[in-house]
């Protein structure tokens, strides 16, 4: 089910704190341990700074933010740096609306292919939106010694051919 009335904008600077409480929320919700969560929480923590200087965009609903992404682009491709969205919001469409700006954006910008270093959680989602596997990172945590990322691909050359 999608949410009515969803806006995805550019974020401001001053919503750094609030990105910042959805990127810990979301992973906590997959039940990492405190350690790992603890580990990561500067790559959780979104800054004014990071919002000035790159395309995050973010998803609301009668003004309240719901999920964000970042997309960081190169020559012929483009990396999905984050995507995170509420967990009580889950399974409402954000993601898939979030991921559908991000490609469309990337794509506007003449880029071939995004790149995504998945969370394992998220891969399910990601490939039911056409990405591939391509490769798989190593990233033991406390508790899963066997834990690895995918690395996932989606082609554009399709949104790119569709205009």
């Amino acid at each position: 089910m999608t949410l009515p009335l969803l806006i995805i904008r550019r974020a401001h600077p001053q919503e750094a704190q609030a990105l910042t409480l959805i990127a810990r929320q979301s992973k906590a919700h997959w039940k990492y341990p405190a350690s790992a969560l603890q580990a990561w929480e500067a790559q959780l923590t979104i800054t004014s700074e990071h919002i000035e200087e790159n395309s995050v965009w973010l998803a609301e609903h009668e003004q309240a933010i719901l999920g964000f992404y970042h997309l960081s682009s190169a020559d012929t491709q483009c990396d999905l740096a984050d995507l995170f969205v509420l967990p009580e919001a889950m399974g409402q469409g954000i993601g898939r609306s979030l991921l559908q700006h991000a490609m469309e954006n990337a794509s506007d910008l003449g880029q071939r292919k995004m790149t995504i270093d998945a969370d394992p959680y998220a891969e399910k989602f990601y490939l039911s939106m056409g990405a591939v596997r391509v490769g798989e990172l190593t990233a033991p945590i406390e508790g899963d010694p066997e834990r690895v990322r995918p690395q996932l691909i989606l082609l554009l050359d399709n949104l790119m051919n569709a205009e």
